[in-house]
């Protein structure tokens, strides 16, 4: 459902189109435990809703809210998501009106992959606390995981609506705007989230979108803001990589991307950042190596097909990078870069057999 960005750079030594190797979807680095506050027995009172058109406030903060749904996938301890489904969903049992154990209880199943029962539960919240932001963002997220981009873009609408001073919801609408390819708005909304607390995640954010929007000197200003205010952010040191190697300055990009798998080793887009800076700087072989360790941690990370395939096309086999680009296309078919690099692709490996 994610469009990507599409930029004019391409192979020195090769026809295929290289689309800047764009990450669609930002992603957390985060720790594979989920957050102590989302641990049971819960001890935060859930407040009653309030008013008609005020936010209300649990003691649970929302960041919590965004590291559960933002956790890298590769860090996951599925045995930990499971013993948290089974505590939760005896916790909703014994109270049922609890909108905020429920809104945990969806966290969980998003993280197991239960979409359809993370929306359920989040709707559930919403009836039960309907003035609540977090549980309209978090179900604004799914909405829009799920290709119900109408209503995911009311419920975020909304979570801004009842909470303007908070900079998650306008984070998250951001990064929507940006994978639907609607830029201009999703760099405004980045802007929003800034004004609101600027955050690595926003400057990271950002940085990528400005990308996308051919301000390179612009994206590399903001993702080193992003590294200034977390110099431990794998994600803002992964931001920075990608704008030095559109800006051409592949040392620098080699040396930022090597501290981004430092800091986050099992972190498949700081693999896919180091993996382009290398093949920026012309090791191919070494490139190969870090998109299959990314794909290796992230079997569903189209990026990851797409970028591996992308390199075994320029090391000359491309029978693999065709194997590639498909399964990058099966994973996310709205993954343009990977259309077009399968279609010159095909074109090379059919010229080969008429020679």
């Amino acid at each position: 459902m994610f469009t990507t960005r599409q930029l004019s750079v391409y192979l020195a030594t090769a026809a295929i189109a290289y689309i800047g190797f764009q990450i669609p979807v930002a992603s957390f680095d985060g720790k594979a435990d989920l957050p102590n506050n989302w641990s049971l027995p819960p001890t935060a009172k859930i407040n009653p809703a309030g008013k008609a058109g005020a936010a209300t406030k649990s003691t649970t903060d929302f960041e919590s809210v965004v590291t559960v749904i933002k956790t890298d996938p590769s860090s996951l301890d599925l045995r930990v998501i499971g013993d948290q489904i089974l505590n939760y969903r005896k916790a909703v049992t014994a109270k049922p009106q609890e909108a905020m154990l429920r809104t945990r209880l969806a966290g969980c199943l998003f993280l197991a992959g239960d979409l359809e029962g993370a929306a359920t539960e989040l709707k559930r919240s919403v009836a039960l606390r309907p003035n609540d932001y977090q549980s309209h963002a978090f179900l604004a997220l799914l909405l829009d995981e799920v290709g119900d981009r109408e209503s995911a873009t009311n419920e975020y609408r909304r979570a801004i609506e009842l909470s303007p001073e908070s900079n998650d919801p306008h984070l998250l609408y951001a990064e929507s705007l940006v994978n639907h390819g609607e830029i201009s708005q999703g760099i405004n909304e980045f802007r929003r989230a800034i004004t609101a607390k600027p955050t690595a995640d926003e400057y990271s954010g950002l940085s990528e979108a400005l990308l996308q929007s051919h301000d390179t000197a612009g994206a590399i200003k903001a993702a080193r803001q992003s590294v200034s205010k977390d110099p431990g952010s794998a994600r803002a040191h992964v931001a920075l990589t990608k704008a030095l190697v559109l800006a051409g300055e592949n040392q620098a990009a080699l040396r930022i991307a090597r501290q981004a798998v430092l800091l986050n080793p099992s972190s498949a887009d700081s693999h896919i950042a180091l993996g382009r800076s290398l093949y920026a700087k012309g090791d191919r072989s070494g490139a190969v190596d870090e998109f299959k360790q990314a794909v290796a941690l992230d079997p569903l990370s189209a990026q990851a097909r797409n970028d591996l395939g992308y390199a075994l096309y320029g090391r000359g086999d491309i029978l693999s990078a065709v194997i590639e680009f498909r399964l990058a296309l099966r994973l996310n078919p709205h993954l343009s870069e990977a259309r077009n690099n399968l279609e010159v692709a095909i074109h090379g490996l059919t010229g080969r057999k008429k020679t």
